[in-house]
C-alpha cells in the first residue's frame, strides 16, 4: 500500500525539522520519521545476531532472530505514535436562531418546531441549539432526537440582551460546538439583518472547516414606517445663543404627523404662536426638519429630544421605539469648579480664596451632588472637602473616577476627620485615582481596628447576593493592618459557623474567598453568634472593636448579661434589619435595642430599592474602626520633599504648621509627594491620572488642624495655583466636534482652528469615551486633512456616550499650549429598529459561499435536513501506540526466553502438532463409528427383521470344548510355526481329529478351533 501524506506541521519547540503525518490504510502515524529507522536497525540486528546468537543452532537461532526483529519493529511503530482512524457517518445539525428584537416573539418556537418536523436522517444523527442576539449563547449540545429529547423541549428563557444582532458570533459558536465524531451542518434562522460583526467572515470560517450553512430566511417588509434617523445639534455652544437643529426623518411612504422638541425634558415652542408641536408632511425617503431654538442662559450640557407622532388613524408606523432621537450640546463659558461637602463651614474659607482668584465655584452638598456624568463634565475641577465615602453612592464614585481618568477633569481632595482612610475610602472606586495609598504604611505601628461581621439569612429576593456584596464592601473598607472575622449560623450541627476567623485582613483575598462560601444559615437566636464574636474580640489589641449584624430580625435576643459584657469591653454593635419581621421568639425591635445599648447604629431596609444601599451602609459602619488612621499632636511644619513643582511656584517655604492629618502611604509610579508629615507620611501629593490631574492634602482647610494656614498671607495663592493646575484646560471655541454613525461605530470629526481662523495642524490628541455603563475606551484621533482629525468610537448599545478630548500644541518658542473639547454621542434606540425589510440576499450569499441550501419556510417541503451531501466527513483517531508498546514488551519477553532459557523449538512444534493430530484422530474415529452404525441399520432394514424381534446372537470368534482345553494343557509348550490360515469349508465330523490323535499338539488344536470360529463368522 502506498503511504499517503496527510499533513505537514511544525515540531514542538526545540525541534529543528518539520514532522510528516502519513497513513497506511486505517493507521496514521503522527511521527513517521521513526519508521525510516526500520531498515538500518533491522540490518544492524541481523549483523549483530550473527555473533550474539552463535550459541543457538538451526531453527532456534532463526526464531530468536525473527523475534528480535519483531521487538524492534514494534518499538519503532510505537515511537511513530500510531492512531487508528475511523470515518464517521453521523450528521449533526446545529440550529442558530436569531432572537433579536427585530424578530417576532414567535420566531423561537417556530424555529424549534421547524427542526423537529423536518425530515430526519438516521437515529444516531444529532441536533444542537444556539441563540444569537447581541451575544451568542448555547442552549443544547448536539445529541440525537428521541424520546428523551426534542428541540421543542428546550426552554430558552434568557437569550441575553436582544437590542443587537451579531450573527457572526452565532455561527462561530456553532462551529465551536460541532462534535468531532460527526459531520456538521448549520441551520441559520434569521432575517439577515445584522447590527454587529460580519456574517460573511464567519461564513468564510465555516467554509474552511467544511461546514455548510443552510438558511431559513424570515421575510418581512414594513410599509408606512417612519424612523427618526438622528438629530443634528452643535457639540458646543455659548450660553444664551441660538442653536440650529436638524431632525432627519426617514419614511417608507408619504405620511403626516407632528414633531415635538424637548430641552432637558421640557417641551419648547416651535413657532410664533407658542405651539409646542409642528405639523409635518413626509414624502417617501429622507426628510430634514430644521428647528432653531435659543439655548438656556446657563452652562452645562443641554439635552435635546425630538419625537415624531403619526396622525391618528394613520397605519403602517408600527415601531414606536424608532420615532424618538436625542442630541446633547455642551454650553460653555469660563472654567468652573464644583465644591462638594456636607460641612459648609469648613469649605467657606476655601471658596472665598477661589472667589478672590476669580475662579467661579459652586458649593453643593454631596447629595444629590450632580445629576449625571455629562453634567459633571461641564466643570473643569471638583473639590472634595472632608467628605466620607458613604456620602456618595457607588454610581457617583464610578462617575467621579471616569470624570478624572476619561474626561480629563481635575480633582482636589482635602482631608479632615472624615476624609481618606478615616472616611472609609479604602477599597472604593476612587481610591485608585489618588496619588497616595490610603492604607497604613508598613513601617507605621498605630492602633488598628477589629471588625466582626455576623451574617444572618435575609428572606428576600437576592438576599444571599446582597449579603455577599455587603460583606465584601465592609472588608474592602478596612486597611491591611486591621482585623476582621465573619460568623454565621451553621446548618451542619446547628451552632456558630466561623466563615473566617478574626485575623489581619492583609490583601483581603482569603476573606473574600470565605465570603463566597457562606451558606447564610437561619439562626434561632443572636446569643450564640454574639457570644462567639465577643470571645474573639476580647483578647485582641485594637483601638476600636466593632460588630455589624445583618438579619431579618426574627432570632431571639441575647441576654442582658451578654449586652453588658459588650459594654464593659467597649465593643460597639451596629445592626442592619433587612425586611424585618417577627419570628417565633424574635422581633426587629431587638436589633434596635442591641445597637442603642452598645453605642452602635441601627439601619433598616424595607423596600427592594434600598437593597443596593446595603454595601454603602456597611462601608459607613466599617469606617468606625478607622479612627486610628488620624494623627494628632503638637503643631509642626510639613517638610518640603520636592521643590520646583508648578503648583508651588512662588509659594514660600516653610509652610505654616499643622496639628493633625490623616495617615496614608506613598504610591509608587508617577505620584509626586511635595510635603511630608511625621514619620515621612505624605501630606501634599499630586499626579496625572489618565487624562486628568489629582491633588491630595491630608490635613484640613479649616482652623481645627490648619488654623495657621487660614491666616497665612499665601493661603489664596496656594489653593488657587493647585486648583488651577488640576483644572481641565479650557475648551477652545474654535475646536468643533461633529459625529457620523456607521453601524455600531460613531466617527468623531474634529476641526481645529486658531483665533485667526487658520487651521491647526500636528496637534497631539488624547481622548476617552465613557459608555452608558461607565466602561471607558480610548479614542485615537489621526489627522486626515488640514486642521481635520478623525477617530472612531464603538457605540453598540443605546444611550449617551460622553467623549473627552485633550490636545497639546508645541509653539515655535518651545512652549506648549493645552486645550480640551467635549462631545456627546447619542444612540436613542438600537439599530434593530432601523431595518425596514429583511436581508435575504445576505443569507443566500452565505448559503452559496459555504455550499449550503436555502430552505423553504415549510419544514414538510424541506429537503433532508440531515443530508450528508457537501459536508466534510470527520475522521476520529484513537491512539494505539500504548497497545503496540505492550505487545512489544511481550515480544521482548519471548526474545529473552528463546535466547536465555534455550527453549527447544522443534520439540515445542512437535508437541503442538501432536495435540492437533490427536484431536484429528479422535474426530476421525468418531466419524467412522457413526458411519458403521448407519450401515448396520440399513442392512437390518433390508433383511426385514421386525423392529421388536430379538436378533440372533453373534457367535464368538471360537469356542473350545473342555476336552480341547485339557489336551492343550498337557501338550508341549513349544509350538510349531503356524501355517497361513486359509478359510476352508467345514469338514465332516469323521474327518476331524479326535482327542489323543497323534501328530496334533494342544496349540494346534486351539488354532484349528479358531479357524473354525472364523469360518462361521464369515458364513454369517
Amino acid at each position: 500500500m502506498t503511504p499517503v501524506l496527510l499533513a505537514v506541521g511544525a515540531w514542538p519547540a526545540g525541534h529543528l525539522a518539520p514532522t510528516l503525518a502519513l497513513t497506511l490504510g486505517p493507521l496514521q502515524f503522527d511521527r513517521p520519521g521513526w519508521l525510516w529507522l526500520l531498515v538500518p536497525v533491522g540490518l544492524a540486528i541481523v549483523w549483530i545476531g550473527r555473533r550474539s546468537l552463535s550459541g543457538l543452532r538451526g531453527t532456534t537461532r532463526a526464531v530468536a532472530l525473527v523475534v528480535r526483529l519483531v521487538v524492534v519493529l514494534l518499538i519503532l511503530l510505537a515511537m511513530a505514535e500510531p492512531s487508528w482512524r475511523r470515518d464517521s457517518r453521523d450528521v449533526a445539525i446545529i440550529g442558530v436562531i436569531d432572537v433579536s428584537r427585530s424578530r417576532p416573539t414567535s420566531a423561537q418556537p417556530e424555529a424549534l418546531g421547524y427542526i423537529e418536523r423536518a425530515p430526519q436522517g438516521k437515529p444516531t444523527d444529532r441536533v444542537g441549539l444556539v441563540t444569537v442576539a447581541r451575544d451568542a449563547l448555547p442552549h443544547s449540545r448536539p445529541r440525537p432526537i428521541g424520546p428523551g429529547f426534542t428541540p421543542s423541549q428546550v426552554d430558552i428563557r434568557d437569550p441575553g440582551p436582544t437590542d443587537s444582532t451579531n450573527l457572526e458570533s452565532g455561527v462561530r459558536l456553532a462551529l465551536a460546538l460541532r462534535p468531532e465524531d460527526a459531520a456538521t451542518r448549520i441551520a441559520l434562522f434569521s432575517d439577515g439583518n445584522e447590527t454587529a460583526g460580519s456574517l460573511l467572515q464567519a461564513a468564510q470560517a465555516a467554509r474552511a472547516a467544511g461546514v455548510p450553512i443552510d438558511v431559513v430566511p424570515a421575510r418581512f417588509t414594513l410599509a408606512g414606517e417612519v424612523i427618526a434617523e438622528r438629530l443634528l445639534a452643535p457639540s458646543t455652544a455659548r450660553s444664551g445663543e441660538s442653536a440650529t437643529l436638524r431632525l432627519v426623518l426617514n419614511a417608507t411612504r408619504a405620511a403626516t404627523g407632528r414633531v415635538t422638541l424637548l430641552i432637558d425634558g421640557q417641551p419648547v415652542a416651535l413657532d410664533q404662536d407658542d405651539q409646542l408641536w409642528r405639523p409635518v408632511q413626509l414624502r417617501p425617503g429622507l426628510n430634514v426638519q430644521t428647528i432653531t431654538v435659543k439655548l438656556p442662559p446657563r452652562r452645562g450640557p443641554v439635552r435635546f429630544e425630538a419625537l415624531f407622532e403619526p396622525d391618528s388613524g394613520a397605519s403602517g408606523d408600527t415601531l414606536l421605539e424608532n420615532n424618538r432621537t436625542l442630541a446633547v450640546t455642551f454650553v460653555g463659558g469660563q472654567g468652573r469648579v464644583l465644591v462638594l461637602t456636607n460641612k459648609t463651614d469648613q469649605a467657606q474659607q476655601l471658596q472665598n480664596a477661589l472667589a478672590q482668584a476669580r475662579i467661579e465655584s459652586q458649593l453643593r452638598p454631596t447629595q444629590p451632588g450632580w445629576a449625571s456624568l455629562q453634567e459633571l463634565g461641564t466643570f473643569e475641577c471638583v473639590v472634595l472637602v472632608n467628605t466620607p465615602a458613604h456620602d456618595f453612592s457607588l454610581v457617583q464614585q464610578e462617575e467621579l473616577k471616569s470624570y478624572v481618568h476619561d474626561l480629563g477633569g481635575g480633582l482636589v481632595v482635602i482631608g479632615g476627620d472624615d476624609a481618606f482612610g478615616a472616611g472609609g475610602w479604602i477599597g472604593s472606586p476612587l481610591a485608585d485615582a489618588l496619588p497616595i495609598r490610603l492604607d497604613v504604611p508598613n513601617r507605621r505601628e498605630i492602633p488598628r481596628g477589629a471588625l466582626m461581621l455576623i451574617m444572618h439569612s435575609c428572606e428576600v429576593p437576592e438576599g444571599n447576593f446582597w449579603g455577599r456584596r455587603t460583606a465584601e464592601a465592609a472588608i474592602g473598607a478596612l486597611s491591611s493592618k486591621d482585623l476582621a472575622g465573619i460568623v454565621e449560623f451553621s446548618w451542619n450541627g446547628g451552632n456558630v459557623g466561623w466563615v473566617h476567623p478574626l485575623e489581619e485582613v492583609g490583601d483581603k483575598s482569603s476573606h473574600f474567598r470565605a465570603i463566597g462560601a457562606m451558606s447564610y444559615g437561619d439562626a434561632p437566636d443572636f446569643h450564640s453568634l454574639m457570644s462567639a464574636s465577643l470571645d474573639a474580640l476580647k483578647p485582641v489589641a485594637a483601638g476600636q472593636k466593632h460588630v455589624i449584624i445583618i438579619s431579618d430580625g426574627d432570632p431571639s435576643p441575647p441576654s442582658n448579661a451578654l449586652i453588658q459584657n459588650f459594654i464593659d469591653n467597649k465593643v460597639t454593635v451596629s445592626t442592619v434589619a433587612v425586611f424585618p419581621h417577627d419570628g417565633p421568639a424574635g422581633s426587629p425591635d431587638n436589633m434596635r435595642r442591641i445597637a442603642e445599648a452598645t453605642g452602635g447604629a441601627y439601619h433598616e431596609v424595607t423596600v427592594q430599592e434600598q437593597l443596593a444601599t446595603l454595601p454603602e451602609i456597611f462601608i459607613k459602619e466599617a469606617k468606625t474602626v478607622k479612627r486610628s488612621l488620624i494623627w494628632e499632636g503638637q503643631p509642626f511644619s510639613p517638610a518640603l520633599s520636592l521643590a520646583g513643582t508648578e503648583p508651588m511656584r512662588g509659594v514660600p517655604t516653610p509652610v505654616p504648621p499643622i496639628s493633625g492629618y490623616v495617615v496614608a502611604s506613598d504610591r509608587q509610579g508617577l505620584s509626586q509627594v511635595v510635603l511630608r508629615g511625621q514619620e515621612n507620611d505624605p501630606v501634599l501629593a499630586q499626579w496625572q491620572h489618565g487624562l486628568g490631574r489629582v491633588v491630595t492634602f491630608t490635613s484640613d482647610a479649616t482652623g481645627k488642624w490648619a488654623g495657621a494656614w487660614v491666616a497665612w498671607e499665601h493661603f489664596r495663592a496656594f489653593w488657587e495655583q493647585h486648583v488651577r493646575w488640576a483644572m481641565r484646560p479650557e475648551g477652545s471655541p474654535n475646536i468643533r466636534v461633529s459625529t457620523s454613525d456607521r453601524a455600531d461605530r460613531t466617527v468623531l470629526i474634529v476641526e481645529a482652528l486658531d483665533q485667526a481662523g487658520d487651521r491647526l495642524d500636528f496637534l497631539r490628541w488624547q481622548g476617552s469615551a465613557v459608555a452608558p455603563d461607565f466602561s471607558a475606551s480610548p479614542v485615537r484621533l489621526t489627522q486626515v486633512g488640514p486642521g481635520r482629525y478623525e477617530g472612531a468610537v464603538e457605540t453598540p448599545a443605546s444611550g449617551t456616550y460622553t467623549v473627552g478630548l485633550t490636545y497639546e500644541q508645541s509653539l515655535p518658542d518651545g512652549s506648549v499650549v493645552r486645550g480640551s473639547a467635549q462631545a456627546a454621542v447619542s444612540r436613542p434606540f438600537s439599530d434593530e429598529y432601523r431595518a425596514l425589510t429583511d436581508n435575504a440576499a445576505l443569507l443566500e450569499q452565505v448559503a452559496k459561499l459555504t455550499g449550503g441550501r436555502v430552505l423553504p419556510p415549510d419544514p414538510a417541503r424541506a429537503a433532508q435536513l440531515w443530508s450528508p451531501e457537501g459536508v466534510t466527513v470527520p475522521r476520529s483517531r484513537t491512539p494505539v501506540w500504548l497497545a503496540v508498546a505492550l505487545i512489544a514488551i511481550g515480544a521482548f519477553l519471548a526474545d529473552v526466553g528463546v535466547r536465555r532459557v534455550r527453549l527447544d523449538v522443534r520439540a515445542m512444534s512437535r508437541a503442538v502438532a501432536g495435540l492437533f493430530s490427536a484431536s484429528r484422530s479422535a474426530r476421525t474415529a468418531n466419524a467412522q463409528a457413526l458411519r458403521a452404525a448407519r450401515s448396520k441399520a440399513q442392512r437390518r432394514a433390508a433383511s426385514g427383521t421386525p423392529p421388536g424381534a430379538q436378533p440372533r446372537p453373534t457367535p464368538a470368534k471360537f469356542h473350545a470344548s473342555d476336552a480341547e482345553l485339557a489336551a492343550a494343557s498337557t501338550g508341549p509348550l513349544v509350538d510349531q510355526p503356524a501355517a497361513p490360515v486359509v478359510s476352508k469349508p467345514a469338514q465332516p465330523a469323521s474327518d476331524q481329529a479326535q482327542p489323543g490323535q497323534p501328530g496334533q499338539s494342544g496349540l494346534a488344536r486351539l488354532r484349528k478351533a479358531k479357524e473354525r470360529a472364523q469360518g462361521e463368522i464369515s458364513d454369517q
